[in-house]
């Protein structure tokens, strides 16, 4: 009876301690606008995801959604250098710009 109880504790636990991480990591955004070179590109099912490199050399991620840009959507390529614009999020020590704009 005792394992069910810190079961539950433990579950109930974990659950919060998730939902607070969620909220400090979106109520950390900003509007970030950055230039970089695509390095790569993983497509889903509204959209993508580029990586992109810097002029300094530093990564970041842009999730570009046709739900979010509603205008301006584009597809871009390897190799591209593009400027970006939106909010940002931070995983995994990664900037991860939710785009907007691409310019």
């Amino acid at each position: 009876m005792k394992s069910k109880k810190f079961f539950i504790i433990t579950g109930f636990s974990a659950l919060t301690l998730s939902g607070l991480i969620f909220l400090n990591s979106c109520s950390g955004s900003k509007i970030f606008s950055q230039k970089g070179t695509v390095q790569n590109i993983e497509y889903g099912k509204d959209g993508y995801t580029a990586y992109l490199k810097d002029k300094n050399g530093k990564d970041f991620d842009a999730v570009i959604s046709r739900v979010r840009m509603q205008t301006g959507y584009k597809v871009l390529k390897v190799g591209e250098n593009v400027a970006l614009s939106g909010d940002t999020i931070h995983l995994d020590n990664r900037v991860r710009v939710l785009v907007k704009q691409i310019k």
